[in-house]
């Protein structure tokens, strides 16, 4: 479980990442001192928290205007606000901002100064709705839906045998077709999760596709031959061997 902390202010991080500590949980734990700093490790990464606990008075940008664009973003990729991550939980000492935060989809509202076992129940309630949500996640088929042109268009992650990056716009590798959009592959390497390998900057493969592979490059089942990044190669071999003696 990956729980990110937004204050701009260390001991305000400070506090909750040691009472997050307290929960005996396994989780990896990442602070942000503003909603800028947030935002952009999510967009390097491509990986959003699980947990995020945003205050809302920060300078630069507040805590409601970030929440305004993770849902945002949510919007843009036709995924719910309702029922996915990460789940917003606000930290702030001034409760007139509740009706605010809760008009951004927040999950809970957390009232400076808190007491730990107000955090305590806080935290039990959103690792409960994580594991739930995660849970969901896995039972459906992976799909994502593309906006290419006039249309949208939900694609199984099954069919999809590589994707590429091409400056601003992804190629999806449908086998022998090809579907192009705007999009990001560090997105869609988050999206698509297990059995995805991304080998070079430029392709992220689907594993149940490789044909053979060298530390130069992979050959998928269509024929296409893609790039394999020098720094990519051994964790990429690791994870083929992990997933076929997965399948088998």
């Amino acid at each position: 479980m990956n729980v990110a902390i937004c204050d701009d202010e260390q001991p305000g991080r400070s506090r909750i990442r040691s009472l997050v500590q307290r929960q005996g949980m396994e989780c990896q734990i990442e602070e942000f001192p503003s909603g800028q700093a947030l935002l952009q490790a999510i967009d390097g990464a491509g990986e959003w928290p699980d947990i995020l606990f945003l205050d809302i008075s920060m300078d630069g940008m507040d805590g409601i205007s970030v929440a305004k664009e993770l849902r945002a973003r949510l919007r843009e990729s036709q995924e719910p606000v309702w029922g996915s991550l990460p789940l917003l939980i606000f930290v702030s000492g001034r409760p007139e901002y509740m009706p605010e935060a809760f008009g951004v989809n927040a999950f809970q509202f957390l009232v400076k100064p808190f007491g730990e076992a107000d955090f305590n129940r806080v935290f039990t309630q959103a690792a409960q709705e994580y594991r739930f949500l995660a849970a969901q996640k896995q039972k459906k088929p992976k799909e994502i839906l593309v906006r290419s042109q006039n249309s949208t268009r939900s694609i199984r992650a099954e069919g999809i045998y590589y994707v590429e990056s091409s400056n601003r716009k992804v190629i999806l590798c449908l086998g022998q077709e090809k579907l192009e959009y705007y999009g990001k592959i560090s997105r869609l390497e988050q999206e698509l999760g297990s059995g995805f390998f991304r080998v070079h900057k430029g392709f992220l493969v689907n594993m149940q596709y490789v044909e053979q592979y060298s530390r130069t490059g992979v050959r998928m089942q269509n024929g296409d031959s893609l790039l394999v990044s020098k720094y990519k190669y051994q964790d990429f071999a690791k994870a083929y061997q992990d997933f076929i003696s997965e399948e088998t």
